[in-house]
């Protein structure tokens, strides 16, 4: 059984959140407490993130998703709708092209199936290199920021403090993880499930129009935009977050 940090809360059919980088579960405190009268809510810390043990250096996604799917096969989790935050998306894509069997849903919540740009590849280098050499504190202190909409919103403390808690070998070993990941187009194309689109139109990492085209070519799309969002809206707008995933997860 892999060393994977957890928590469950609430009854019912299960529903899985996976965390962004550079995170862990804390992220969902609030947020998942909105589902647990419907729904039995698992969070879950990332290998390396929290309080999970991180994976031998270098990993891939496809490792820390195959460490998920033990997890939920040894807890004899099945039909679960899965719903990815970012890196978490990320994981939730490779999870499905492994195992469509085990899920009966996934979202990706300001995430996206394509592998990244040249540029962004050039980015990635770059915080690799950033942190080898100041540390993945001075990272994260002006990481988090930007991924609000408004730079003066109330929660931007509470992320930077969760992202603060993530080590050297974490952030570097994440990051190299994103920047070598393929493309997942096509396991948006195959699975036959219902696919939740949830991003936010101030989002400058992931564009409107880039999730739009991956809906197009899933098979059971449901495509929310969340006006005056960025990359959080578990905390920029948790409510109407809430709501959409909540409608999703009715349909199925």
């Amino acid at each position: 059984m892999p060393n994977l940090y957890t928590r469950e809360r609430g009854a019912g059919k299960p529903l899985l959140f996976i965390h962004g980088f550079p995170m862990h579960q804390g992220v969902w405190s609030d947020f998942g407490n909105r589902f647990v009268n419907t729904y039995k809510v698992i969070t879950i810390d990332l290998p390396g993130f929290g309080k999970s043990s991180i994976l031998p250096s270098p990993f891939s996604l496809d490792q820390v998703a195959d460490q998920l799917i033990q997890f939920l096969v040894g807890q004899e989790i099945i039909n679960s709708a899965v719903i990815g935050h970012s890196l978490g998306g990320y994981v939730a894509l490779e999870m499905i092209k492994q195992r469509p069997d085990l899920f009966s849903a996934i979202g990706l919540f300001h995430s996206t199936a394509y592998a990244d740009s040249a540029e962004k590849k050039e980015s990635r280098t770059k915080v690799i290199e950033f942190v080898e050499k100041n540390g993945a504190l001075a990272f994260a202190s002006n990481f988090v920021s930007p991924l609000f909409a408004h730079p003066g919103h109330k929660d931007i403390d509470t992320v930077r403090e969760i992202a603060s808690q993530s080590s050297k070998d974490a952030v570097i070993g994440y990051t190299r993880a994103m920047r070598d990941r393929p493309d997942l187009t096509k396991t948006l194309k195959t699975f036959e499930k219902p696919t939740l689109f949830l991003a936010g139109d101030k989002d400058p990492g992931i564009p409107v129009e880039a999730i739009l085209e991956q809906a197009a070519i899933s098979q059971r799309p449901e495509i929310h935009i969340l006006p005056g969002v960025a990359h959080m809206g578990m905390f920029e707008k948790p409510e109407e977050a809430a709501t959409k995933i909540v409608g999703f997860l009715s349909k199925i």
